[in-house]
C-alpha cells in the first residue's frame, strides 16, 4: 500500500484522485511527506513464501544474509501483519520469532493482528498444562462443533492398534498424542504436528525430533509442550 499527500480539510484527496468524506477534519503539516505501509497476511508457516514477499517489499527487509531478523527500510515505513502466522508450513516458529522481533524493534510502526489460527492456539496454554494432562483420557469429549470427529479415547485406541504389541489406549496416552489429536481433530490443521516436528528438528540440527512419550520433543514443542503430567487413572468399569 502506498499513501501520499495532498490532503485538504473536509475532504481527503487520495493518490488515485478518488475522494472520501471525513467527519472530523484535521490540519496537515505544510511540508510534503510520504508514508509506505507494507501488508501481508495468512502466511501460515510458509517461510519460503514469506521470504519471497520480503524480497519484493520496499518497507521490510532482513538485517543480514542469515535472515535471522527483520527491519524497516526507512523512517516512514510501516508494517501490518494481518493474522494467521502458524500451521501448514514448516516455518511457523521461525516466522513468529521474526514478527515478534520486528514488533519489539519498531513498536509504534509495526502492527501484528491475530487471526483464527493464532487465537485457537491459546487453548494450548491450558489443555497442555500438567493439570489438564492429568485428566483421564476417557473424560475428554469430542469437539462439539464437529460430530464426526473422534474422541481422545478413540484416537488413542487407533494409535494403540497401529502400534500393536499389546499397546493400549492408556499406554499411548501422553502429551504428544493429546497434542496430535487436538491438531488433527479440533484445530483444523492435521499436518501441523509433523510440520512442527520437522521444523524443530531442523532448528536443533538433529535428524528427527521426538516427543511421543512426554511433550518436551518436537511434537509436544509445537504447541507449547508441557510435561506428561500425572498418569491418568484407569477407565471406569
Amino acid at each position: 500500500l502506498h499513501c501520499t499527500r495532498p490532503l485538504c480539510l473536509g475532504r481527503r484527496r487520495l493518490s488515485s484522485d478518488a475522494h472520501m468524506r471525513v467527519r472530523t477534519p484535521f490540519r496537515c503539516s505544510p511540508h510534503p511527506c510520504e508514508y509506505e505501509i507494507a501488508f501481508v497476511s495468512d502466511v501460515e508457516g510458509d517461510l519460503d513464501y514469506f521470504n519471497r514477499w520480503v524480497a519484493g517489499s520496499r518497507c521490510v527487509a532482513y538485517t543480514g544474509s542469515d535472515e535471522a531478523a527483520l527491519t524497516l527500510t526507512h523512517a516512514r515505513a510501516y508494517f501490518v501483519y494481518g493474522g494467521d502466522v502458524p500451521d501448514h508450513g514448516r516455518g511457523s516458529e521461525q516466522l513468529l520469532r521474526l514478527l515478534v522481533g520486528l514488533k519489539r524493534a519498531f513498536p509504534r510502526r509495526v502492527a501484528l493482528l491475530v487471526g483464527n489460527r493464532d487465537l485457537n492456539k491459546l487453548r494450548l496454554t491450558s489443555e497442555c498444562a500438567p493439570s489438564d494432562l492429568a485428566r483421564p483420557h476417557w473424560s475428554i469429549p469430542a469437539p462439539h462443533w464437529d460430530p464426526s470427529a473422534p474422541t481422545l479415547s478413540q484416537h488413542l485406541e487407533q494409535v494403540a492398534a497401529a502400534r500393536g504389541g499389546g499397546a493400549t489406549a492408556a499406554s499411548c496416552d501422553c502429551a504428544a498424542e493429546r497434542l496430535r489429536w487436538m491438531y488433527e481433530n479440533t484445530l483444523g490443521c492435521p499436518a501441523t504436528f509433523e510440520a512442527r516436528r520437522a521444523e524443530l528438528a531442523a532448528l536443533r540440527s538433529v535428524g528427527s525430533a521426538t516427543g511421543d512419550n512426554g511433550g518436551g520433543g518436537g511434537g509436544g514443542g509445537g504447541g507449547g509442550g508441557g510435561g506428561g503430567g500425572a498418569a491418568p487413572p484407569p477407565p471406569p468399569p
